[in-house]
């Protein structure tokens, strides 16, 4: 059977078995056959131009591994002339590195008869360096004898370009990774207090409404704890206001510090806080969280060897049950933290029921 081997403007050409057949018989032939081993000159090169237009690279291998047919893609590929490359093999061109594993990949499809291909890499006559992928298969000619027969695609530039593009979607992960993380610093920056790190108004009425949505849904309570610092403006005029926003952000640890993983604390300004209490049964557990905040806000502060000391008036507002919607919640509770400074500060006071609002 004809072995279809080069592929040309979508047909397979069956050039290399006439040529097979040609190098078999030339030996045969005596300094006598003249008119014989003119007509094989002429096949010979007439089947040569053939595969020279095939613009891969072809080659020929005996089993002693040395080329018998090459065509021209293939010496222009590595360098050199035809002339120089017939009967010559890899080791003759190459590196040893390089030979070396172009002679097992031939290996190995001799010894295995199956077609195989693989990508390799070489330098050519100039030093310019070669990415190639090798199809190798075996042929037999007329008389049994057994070839290797190569073609290569150059894949120098695809696989340039695949770097190029593995190269690109990594800058492009890597800056969209920093664009999302650009856009988190900005939305945190937006909602939270530059001095404290706590959540500012926005995000305290986003808390807000998201807590009382889920205790709606759920049937529970949602206590708002609203807190004016005792003495804070007195420090702030005698120290100054550095030592003012030191204060500050101790307050806020502190008020952190004592509170539920599930509780909200947040800066609304100045030195006014507020404490969210989400999903709680009863205003007596706003009461307890009030209590220990006045507690602990009415610790000494020792900042840096000074010590300041300070209180607190707390408002307590409690969803539904003071208030109908989340800014009369918010009014009710900064009208109960006024009633407490009133009283003497360093207390709490309980915004009034929505039943006695309306006997009011």
């Amino acid at each position: 059977s004809i072995t279809y081997l080069a592929f040309l403007q979508g047909w397979w050409l069956p050039v290399i078995p006439p040529l097979l057949a040609l190098f078999a018989v030339s030996g045969l032939m005596t300094a006598g056959n003249a008119q014989l081993q003119e007509e094989f000159k002429r096949s010979k090169d007439f089947l040569q131009e053939i595969i020279n237009t095939i613009p891969d690279p072809i080659f020929v291998k005996n089993k002693k591994y040395r080329w018998i047919v090459l065509n021209e893609a293939y010496c222009r590929l590595i360098g050199y002339p035809l002339a120089e490359l017939i009967d010559k093999s890899e080791v003759d061109f190459f590196s040893p590195q390089e030979a070396e594993v172009f002679r097992q990949q031939d290996d190995l499809v001799f010894r295995s008869n199956m077609t195989m291909e693989h990508e390799e890499e070489f330098s050519d006559a100039s030093g310019t360096t070669h990415l190639i992928s090798t199809k190798r298969s075996l042929h037999r000619d007329a008389a049994g004898n057994l070839y290797l027969v190569g073609v290569i695609r150059d894949i120098t530039a695809r696989k340039l370009l695949e770097e190029e593009l593995k190269r690109q979607t990594a800058d492009l992960v890597q800056y969209n990774t920093e664009l999302q993380l650009s856009e988190q610093r900005l939305r945190h920056l937006a909602l939270h207090d530059p001095l404290t790190g706590l959540p500012n108004r926005q995000l305290f009425l986003e808390h807000l409404n998201q807590s009382i949505a889920w205790a709606q849904s759920h049937q529970l309570l949602v206590g708002l704890l609203y807190i004016d610092l005792d003495g804070f403006k007195q420090v702030n005029d005698t120290l100054g206001h550095d030592w003012g926003d030191r204060l500050l952000v101790a307050v806020s640890q502190r008020l952190s510090g004592c509170l539920r993983h599930s509780d909200i604390v947040s800066r609304l300004g100045g030195d006014e806080f507020t404490v969210i209490l989400p999903a709680i049964p009863e205003v007596s557990v706003a009461e307890k969280v009030a209590n220990k905040i006045l507690a602990t806000l009415s610790e000494v502060f020792a900042l840096n060897e000074q010590a300041l000391s300070i209180t607190a008036s707390v408002g307590i507002g409690v969803y539904p049950l003071h208030c109908d919607t989340i800014d009369s919640l918010i009014k009710q509770a900064d009208t109960a933290m006024y009633r407490a400074k009133q009283l003497g500060k360093n207390c709490y006071q309980i915004a009034v029921a929505i039943s006695s609002q309306t006997n009011l």
